[in-house]
């Protein structure tokens, strides 16, 4: 038994790790770089999902995932990732995970960025269009508001609700929030961001239980708010500059369209 338990001590790595080793090194011989600079393979080439997360764990472990390789991994056709292990990676301010894979939820990503202690400080911009939150049973264990550099959020087209933005809005930095076709409730959690929110996008927020009295009383706190909302109106964008406009001009000519297009409803 012993000898056995050498000669196991001694035995090289699985051929797997080999391999990912040195795709992982060599991505240069493998990958073409896009004009914005991040790589992606030359060939359209079929990672099953267990060794993309791995291949993704073996970049981040040995310091190669940097913005320019973590471009690989937007062709989720070829490389559906499950989970996004990042913990020692030093990633930009900015992650934009938008629709990236039906299978990758927000939670995933949460945790991800959660173990990694430079992305709580340093990621500033966070798109999250388009992914889905865990079942309601299921606890979430890692939040938003461990992501204390975080300045951008867009949670757009995203099944999130009032609890999820009770947590979002005690996020010590946001200034830029988009809500738009959520299932947020009330608004009021974002008196929370008064003094530092500089702009909203609020769409289609067909299950608001707020009447456009007390929407227009919480907007009209949020006292940083530079472009204060953004309505879409079919093919047109209404800018509100100033908390003096919104009550001046707002109130008095677009009360009743306020609502109907937060509703998503045509004005």
């Amino acid at each position: 038994l012993h000898h056995l338990h050498q000669s196991d001590e001694a035995s090289p790595p699985p051929l797997t790790d080999l391999c990912l080793t040195y795709v992982s090194q060599n991505l240069d011989r493998f990958c073409v770089k896009r004009p914005d600079g991040s790589l992606c393979f030359r060939e359209a080439v079929l990672f099953p999902q267990e060794l993309a997360d791995q291949l993704l764990a073996k970049m981040a472990s040995e310091g190669l995932l940097n913005d320019s390789t973590v471009g690989v991994f937007r062709t989720c056709e070829y490389l559906r990732l499950r989970r996004a292990c990042v913990r020692t990676a030093r990633i930009s301010a900015e992650l934009d995970a938008a629709r990236v894979n039906a299978d990758l939820t927000i939670p995933d990503i949460l945790q991800g960025l959660a173990t990694n202690k430079y992305c709580q400080e340093s990621l500033q911009r966070l798109v999250l269009t388009g992914l889905t939150m865990s079942s309601l049973e299921e606890p979430i264990r890692h939040r938003f508001s461990s992501l204390h550099g975080l300045r951008s959020l867009s949670l757009a087209n995203v099944d999130f609700y009032d609890s999820g933005l009770v947590d979002v809005c005690s996020l010590p930095r946001l200034e830029s929030l988009d809500l738009s076709n959520t299932s947020v409730t009330n608004l009021s959690p974002l008196l929370g961001l008064k003094e530092r929110l500089r702009s909203l996008t609020l769409h289609q927020l067909k299950r608001l239980e707020m009447s456009t009295s007390q929407l227009l009383g919480v907007i009209g706190q949020l006292d940083s708010l530079q472009v204060c909302l953004r309505l879409l109106f079919v093919n047109m964008i209404v800018y509100i500059f100033s908390n003096d406009w919104l009550h001046d001009c707002l109130h008095d000519c677009l009360h009743d369209c306020l609502h109907d297009c937060l509703q998503g409803r045509a004005v």
